[in-house]
């Protein structure tokens, strides 16, 4: 690897553009040649025909589909301890993967790609029937014959003549598409089912951006039967390699993650580089205190994948783009672990309990939980624990910067500042769409994590469906200030912008949010723990009129209060919250 960046480079000027350079492009992980069969050159074509993204393109081999599912089995299924500092879960995870990969899977690889060329041959033939039955030509028109005299006497009529089709080949096409879609939900076995919702997808793509299926059909089949061996194939050969992870536990010793009686989900949520990962350490004391040991929880961090994915060291002047070059594939990944969770949970009905450390775009999602208990394993679960990390977005970039510089994976400032809009903006949302839902049970803290490193974040708010106990107000109201920030900024006084759009009285949406949505807010004192002020049923009452005295001594605090109506600790009895200076949200 190329001597680390000296003076010349920096947190604010770290060296690397936003989008990946061109040239970088063949060391994508999925369209390195040594991972896949597609090619390069071909994609932007393809994904400008369909609409497809990249990686839903590309044709991976045998070998890397089972280096997916050895990812996806250990995570889900071996014990990986944690360690002191948090490199340590990543070193000890791919330690795993890499043993069985080459003692007790290697010798199985020949097989495997023959399975799985049998399998690509099994299911291109049936989408080719699929095509070939779903765009069948019309039958030519034909004009009736006359009638006998015979067959007038006799009161005979001639065959109706069949009714031309007037609909336009977008609609035929729609047409069609719907009744595959239709065709898929009723299919049945897991095969059948997988061709045609790959082959739904797919069209729907094409027709979604084209109008129609204006595509060859020898092209359209490669296609869906690529995308069906990327998923189902995938799958598919998990399901052979796991006889062979399981005697590698034995023979090692690596110890089976158990599911649990009452499993609990413990969910880090916060932009890149706030600091998730630096808590996973400081969990082990509230994992115990719930009565889980170490070795009876699995971790969710798709980051410690990446070094299995790409070859860090061989990356020469780029570098600075290895996060970038994986991430894609890693996304793969992530979606094929929450399947294999999901089904694993419908075999057992349960699941580990589960740490989760991840960023995940969807995450944030205004999908509805009925939907989503349905859709995923969070139905088995209990207890869900929502961790959200609040970190001041100059200090993400300042703690990007120093990641790439010891672990190799660097990112542009304007990703880390766009992060951070993303990150603030869906934590609200995300925190209401699980209050509203009555399972699992949910508890949620928020976490100030603008201290030193190895430093434990201080509490921002905890609380559950019930009551919300805030110790510092100004969190909350740093939420709604995040998402105002400049993304292109370049140093971190172009960050935040100069006019009155941070002011106090404009930024209390969400804090206000959680007044009207918990049935009862304490603010609480966090030198003493005693609750000075209660807010419940659209009323504030002050507890402690001199602890509520001396809140209002910081002037922003004091701002705060009077934006949200907080009555004065010298007038007598409640306050309405509708009453009171307001100012927009904005």
């Amino acid at each position: 690897m190329p001597e680390r960046p000296g003076l010349e480079f920096s947190a604010w000027n770290p060296g690397l553009e936003a989008d990946l350079p061109r040239r970088y492009q063949a060391l994508e992980t999925i369209h390195h040649t040594a991972n896949v069969d597609s090619r390069l050159a071909d994609i932007p074509e393809l994904s400008a025909l369909t609409g497809l993204a990249e990686e839903e393109l590309v044709a991976f081999k045998a070998e890397r589909l089972v280096l997916h599912e050895v990812i996806v089995q250990v995570t889900a299924d071996i014990v990986v301890l944690e360690g002191e500092e948090e490199e340590l879960l990543g070193q000890h995870f791919r330690d795993i993967a890499r043993k069985l990969l080459s003692d007790y899977l290697a010798p199985h690889l020949p097989r495997l790609r023959q399975e799985h060329a049998r399998l690509y041959g099994e299911i291109h033939a049936r989408v080719g029937d699929i095509l070939a039955a779903a765009f069948a030509p019309e039958p030519a028109e034909i004009e009736p014959e006359p009638g006998s005299w015979l067959s007038r006497w006799l009161g005979k009529r001639p065959a109706p003549q069949r009714q031309p089709d007037h609909r336009s080949i977008e609609e035929r096409h729609h047409e069609v598409i719907r009744g595959l879609r239709e065709t898929g939900l009723a299919a049945r076995g897991d095969l059948e089912r997988a061709i045609y919702k790959s082959t739904y997808r797919v069209l729907n793509s094409i027709a979604s951006r084209q109008g129609h299926i204006g595509v060859d059909r020898e092209l359209l089949a490669r296609l869906i039967t690529q995308q069906v061996c990327n998923d189902f194939g995938s799958r598919h050969l998990g399901e052979r390699i796991a006889p062979h992870v399981a005697r590698a536990m034995d023979v090692e010793g690596y110890r089976r993650l158990p599911c649990a009686r009452e499993p609990i989900l413990i969910s880090l949520k916060g932009a890149s580089a706030a600091g998730k990962s630096s808590l996973r350490p400081l969990l082990k004391d509230t994992l115990q205190d719930l009565g889980i040991q170490a070795d009876h929880y699995g971790t969710v961090s798709p980051d410690i994948w990446r070094r299995l994915l790409l070859d860090y060291d061989a990356l020469g002047e780029a570098y600075k783009y290895a996060g970038r070059l994986s991430g894609k594939e890693v996304k793969l990944i992530d979606a094929k672990l929450d399947r294999y969770i999901r089904d694993k949970a419908q075999r057992d009905r349960s699941i580990p309990n589960l740490v989760i450390d991840r960023f995940r775009f969807d995450s944030f999602s205004q999908e509805r939980v009925p939907r989503l208990l349905d859709a995923t394993y969070a139905k088995h679960v209990a207890t869900m624990y929502f961790y959200f990390i609040v970190t001041p977005p100059e200090a993400t970039v300042e703690r990007g910067w120093e990641r790439g510089l010891t672990r190799g994976r660097f990112k542009a400032v304007e990703d880390f500042l766009g992060h951070c809009v993303e990150a603030y903006d869906g934590m609200p949302r995300l925190l209401f769409k699980w209050l509203d839902s009555r399972h699992p049970r949910l508890e949620y803290c928020f976490l100030d994590n603008s201290v030193p490193k190895h430093t434990p974040p201080t509490t921002i708010a905890y609380g559950n469906r019930e009551v919300l106990h805030i110790l510092a107000p100004l969190g909350l109201v740093a939420i709604d200030r995040y998402k105002r920030i400049n993304t292109r900024a370049t140093c971190p006084a172009e960050v935040y912008p100069g006019d009155d759009s941070l002011a106090i009285g404009r930024n209390c949406a969400f804090l206000r949010q959680c007044l009207a949505k918990v049935p009862e807010v304490r603010f609480v004192d966090a030198a003493t723990g005693q609750v000075y002020l209660k807010a419940a049923a659209g009323r504030f009452a002050v507890v402690a009129p001199a602890l509520l005295d001396t809140q209002r001594a910081a002037p922003e605090l004091a701002e705060l209060f009077a934006a949200l109506g907080v009555p004065d600790p010298q007038q007598n009895g409640p306050a309405s919250l509708e009453t009171g200076p307001r100012s927009s949200p904005g």
